[in-house]
């Protein structure tokens, strides 16, 4: 991003606030605006109708970064992202005063809309500005090394990763995601190194489920097995907080080629807990490596009536592959058209897409002929 174009959104975060970075509402108002139906929509993950919300709120007079925010994402989700760029720069433009936590949530929203097309320049710009008004934003930095290392620029991403987990050695999620990041993009020993040096100085303060993420990631899966066993059975951890452990644990049965016993891992866990549809969803693609396509179909459908809006999409993609394994193309298609409604921007099932409409019409005239 050129310096000046830098400015102009360090001066938009600057001015952000006095005018209280919202959309505000008459005091007297009971009923649901439409950019309350918006947002309500929004955070289901309804993105087309949020989008047709807050469009409607706007042309009602609505206004204010609040309503724009809405709008950028709604459109980012939905792969428009030269809209997305404009509804964020409007609500960053209707911030007027000193930069709260709006403006600079909308300034991460812009330089994600930025990096998913490529444009790491423009979004290292937007990190810029952040970090020169908030130095501590541990977040900007991390984003910004993802961003220079999509530039080709190894040296600074490694100094905004050195901020990072100097700053928080004991965040290990954010760790983790450094290490992907850095072997995405070939220099999986530098991360393996960082791993086992945090592995080194704090293995002993690690619970079993840490010490077997950090064998995971270092490669030792035998130890992390043992690890998450352990972690898994351990009676007092809750069932609940035992999530990722049983995740974990069997992606590394999977790995190590057990596929027998990942799959006992879940169904001991559903024995205890059946509302978790990322366990349905794992189970299911054990399931299915294994040719059970009928019982992942199942378990995917039963993951599916959960509604868990996290694990939605991922259920309804595997439910696909499972149907056309079973050469039911006709589910197959109509669970694609409800997955294409989530992840409206996923290209690849759109060209899937056009073979099972293809597959489908070919079967109807195929079945007509006869």
């Amino acid at each position: 991003m050129k310096k000046s174009a830098r400015s102009i959104i360090a001066g938009l975060l600057v001015m952000c606030s006095l005018s209280g970075c919202g959309f505000s509402l008459p005091f007297f108002e009971t009923e649901e605006t439409p950019a309350d139906a918006g947002m309500t929509l929004l955070n289901s993950r309804e993105y087309r109708e949020a989008l047709e919300r807050f469009r409607t709120a706007a042309a009602q007079g609505e206004s204010g970064a609040a309503l724009y925010r809405g709008m950028g994402i709604a459109d980012y989700h939905l792969g428009e992202y030269a809209a997305a760029e404009e509804a964020f720069g409007k609500a960053l433009a209707a911030c007027k005063g000193v930069p709260n936590d709006l403006a600079f949530d909308v300034s991460y929203y812009l330089a994600e809309t930025y990096r998913t097309q490529g444009k790491e320049a423009e979004a290292i710009g937007v990190y810029d500005a952040i970090l020169a008004l908030r130095p501590g934003e541990e977040d900007a930095h991390y984003l910004r090394g993802l961003a220079w290392l999509k530039q080709g620029d190894h040296e600074k991403a490694a100094e905004d990763f050195r901020t990072v987990t100097e700053r928080r050695p004991l965040q290990y999620d954010r760790v983790f995601s450094i290490y992907e990041a850095l072997s995405e993009a070939g220099y999986a020993p530098e991360g393996v190194q960082m791993l086992t040096d945090i592995l080194a100085e704090n293995g002993e303060s690690m619970t079993n489920y840490e010490r077997g993420r950090f064998a995971w990631y270092i490669g030792s899966k035998e130890d992390a097995k043992s690890w998450l066993d352990e972690a898994y059975n351990d009676s007092s951890i809750r069932t609940a907080d035992k999530i990722p452990i049983v995740i974990l644990l069997g992606q590394v049965a999977q790995e190590l080629g057990d596929d027998t016993y990942a799959i006992s891992v879940y169904r001991r866990f559903l024995q205890e807990d059946q509302s978790q549809a990322s366990i349905y969803n794992a189970l299911g693609v054990c399931e299915m490596r294994m040719g059970s396509y009928s019982d992942a179909l199942s378990d995917f459908q039963i993951g599916l009536g959960l509604d868990d809006a996290e694990q939605n999409p991922a259920l309804l993609r595997n439910i696909v592959a499972a149907c056309e394994y079973m050469g039911n193309f006709v589910m197959a298609a109509q669970r694609m058209a409800d997955y294409l409604e989530l992840m409206p921007t996923d290209e690849e099932a759109r060209r899937e897409n056009i073979f099972l409409t293809t597959r489908v019409t070919q079967s109807q005239t195929e079945t007509e002929g006869e």
